[in-house]
């Protein structure tokens, strides 16, 4: 869960969620949505907190994605099958297989796949 990477951050690297506010100019209240999951970071948020907790990016992108699909989308069948279409058209690109986080956001899209399948 995003929230449980970002809090888990802020407590590796000692800081108190007020201090936190007044360093990044996001209000507390806010950071503790974000790290209870009531509310997601805006992407240039994420890239700052990621940053300031040595935390990579990638891997927050792509379960800020995957918390956004299920929240925006839900876990039908139709959700299911567009992710199927995006693998396959992923899979297809010659320039996919030259990306280092398309194997990551993959296996991550598999994971979210499996999880509807579970729900449907």
């Amino acid at each position: 869960m995003l929230g449980e990477l970002l809090r888990n951050g802020r407590l590796e690297k000692g800081y108190k969620t007020l201090e936190l506010a007044r360093l990044t100019k996001i209000d507390g209240a806010l950071i503790s949505k974000f790290e209870n999951g009531q509310r997601k970071p805006t992407l240039s948020q994420l890239q700052l907190l990621a940053q300031l907790f040595d935390l990579d990016f990638a891997v927050l992108h792509v379960q800020w994605i995957k918390e956004k699909i299920l929240s925006d989308f839900g876990s039908d069948a139709t959700t299911l099958l567009a992710l199927q279409e995006i693998i396959e058209e992923f899979s297809s690109e010659p320039m996919a297989k030259h990306d280092p986080n398309i194997d990551f956001v993959l296996a991550e899209i598999e994971k979210l796949k499996a999880k509807l399948q579970g729900n449907s």
